[in-house]
């Protein structure tokens, strides 16, 4: 089930906080836990936020973009970059500035 990304926004993601997100990295499925919404009031036009996942420290996912699965959300694409990284595994965040929709 594909979801259109423009649906998402950082209320509905702060819903999942804690909930496994995957994707896949050649053969192998990569499960992330989302563990952070992050949403800035910058203007009532714009909708500005950022999603912040921990990750297995091997394999380290490239910057590029993902498709992330969710049982609930379905799936999407994810602009993903590593952020930081230790013994315990890697944070990865994906960052969201996009114009509100408006109801016309």
């Amino acid at each position: 089930m594909e979801t259109a990304l423009e649906k998402l926004n950082a209320r509905v993601f702060a819903e999942h906080v804690r909930s496994k997100f995957s994707t896949q990295l050649g053969t192998a499925k990569i499960e992330l836990e989302l563990f952070s919404v992050d949403e800035l009031d910058v203007s009532p036009r714009l909708e500005c936020f950022s999603l912040l996942f921990h990750g297995p420290v091997s394999p380290r996912l490239a910057q590029q973009i993902y498709s992330v699965e969710h049982d609930k959300l379905g799936s999407f694409p994810l602009f993903l970059t590593a952020i930081a990284g230790d013994a315990e595994g890697i944070s990865y965040e994906a960052v969201f500035n996009r114009y509100r929709k408006t109801n016309t």
